[in-house]
């Protein structure tokens, strides 16, 4: 085989390729061979007829155009990796003569990554990196947090009274406005009055009821978020249960029950220490955003407009998916509330999916440059880590192993190296 690439854009190239008759006759005889194993001729078992009688009643155009198609395959996956190119999709390949007992001619057109000029990435990450922001962690930070386990560890007692602040309220409704993008059908909630309700006026109606009765009740709710429209809503509502929240107090003995601490005193430092480590994991992941943000911004590439396009669709989908699952709302009544078209919120994911793939195609650049590799000692050593938080490792490492996670996992390994090259 012979080819030859040819640039014909700043992402495009040109493949041209020749098969030698030989080589072509090669996969014309592997084609005809298959077709002769399923062919069914009279006097003949399946797959038993002389080959050359099979030749004989095929169509000859479909004979050539299955052993083109093989031949292509197969000689594009030699190119890939021979050339290790970047390819972005599959090829567009038209053939320009193709016949037996003939050299096979056909030119191949693929868009692959674009060339790459990066900055100085080591003088942009020492800029960067070098100023630490430093970690501090307050008396309220560690305060909030063991009101937050106060209330997680809360005992709940049944209660016959009316409900008041503070209490859990056990509640079964039902919108009867006919509003697009409301639930339908009976909906169930717990939650404690005090604490705000997504429901207008719910926490208000509820002060006083008691458990088994019923009442009609008007509210307000706002779609899409908190710059969605407001609307006003009729509901039946029935009080399930009360339930008289009582707080545990806050002792050295409350300390030791929630794991191994000595005192009230343990708890907090190593509350403490927790809070610090995520601070310092948001820092990082701060600097980490800016450092790209400067190489991108030095960075000259001509980004393809496929891929772009591609980015664009992965996050209009994305989008549809959440707003299905987490505001339990078609597509097009969410557009309806922002007021907007599909293409013009595809259109406002413009910026944002360009950013993306050029931050790609820059963490791909500095790999290759730098030869930054994950080895499979490494990707291993990080599925270990991973299955020891389960409580059946076995089962974790099966699940791994049937997925894409090793491969999630040495991208992620390549990464945290690149990082570490930038001084983040």
């Amino acid at each position: 085989m012979k080819y030859e690439i040819k640039e014909i854009g700043a992402s495009k190239r040109k493949i041209e390729v020749e098969l030698t008759a030989e080589e072509f006759d090669n996969f014309y005889a592997e084609t005809l061979k298959n077709f002769t194993s399923e062919a069914e001729l009279p006097g003949f078992r399946k797959g038993k007829a002389p080959t050359q009688m099979v030749e004989e009643k095929i169509n000859p155009d479909a004979l050539l155009s299955e052993a083109g198609e093989i031949a292509i395959r197969d000689s594009w996956l030699k190119i890939l990796k021979e050339t290790k190119m970047d390819a972005i999709a599959a090829p567009q390949v038209e053939i320009v003569k193709i016949a037996k007992n003939n050299p096979f001619v056909f030119t191949m057109e693929v868009e692959s990554l674009p060339k790459v000029e990066l900055p100085n990435i080591r003088e942009i990450g020492a800029k960067v990196c070098e100023k630490q922001e430093k970690v501090e962690v307050t008396e309220k930070d560690i305060e909030d947090t063991i009101k937050w386990l106060q209330q997680s560890r809360a005992i709940m007692i049944e209660k016959d009274g009316g409900i008041e602040n503070g209490d859990m309220a056990e509640i079964h409704f039902e919108f009867l406005s006919e509003i697009e993008g409301l639930p339908k059908g009976p909906q169930h909630d717990n939650f404690i009055l005090g604490k705000g309700y997504y429901i207008n006026g719910m926490e208000q109606a509820l002060l006083g009821m008691k458990k088994e009765e019923v009442k009609k009740i008007a509210g307000e709710v706002q779609m899409g978020g908190e710059k969605g429209k407001k609307e006003k809503v009729e509901i039946s509502l029935l009080v399930h249960g009360v339930k008289k929240v009582e707080m545990p107090e806050i002792t050295d003995d409350w300390a030791k029950s929630l794991g191994n601490f000595e005192n009230l005193a343990g708890l907090k430092a190593d509350i403490k220490k927790g809070i610090t480590e995520e601070k310092e994991i948001a820092n990082r992941e701060k600097k980490r955003a800016e450092v790209l943000e400067k190489i991108n911004e030095k960075t000259k590439v001509e980004i393809p407009v496929s891929l772009i396009s591609r980015e664009e669709t992965a996050l209009f989908e994305n989008l549809k998916s959440r707003v299905q699952a987490e505001m339990n709302m078609p597509l097009a009544a969410y557009l309806e509330q922002i007021k907007k078209t599909e293409q013009e919120l595809k259109n406002d994911f413009k910026k944002v999916a360009e950013q993306r793939v050029k931050t790609f195609l820059v963490l791909n650049q500095i790999e290759k440059d730098e030869k930054i590799e994950a080895t499979e000692a490494e990707v291993s050593e990080k599925v270990e880590q991973i299955i020891k938080q389960y409580p059946d490792p076995e089962k974790a490492r099966k699940e791994i192993e049937a997925s894409d996670a090793r491969a999630y996992f040495t991208d992620e390994i390549k990464r945290e190296k690149i990082f570490k090259l930038l001084g983040c």
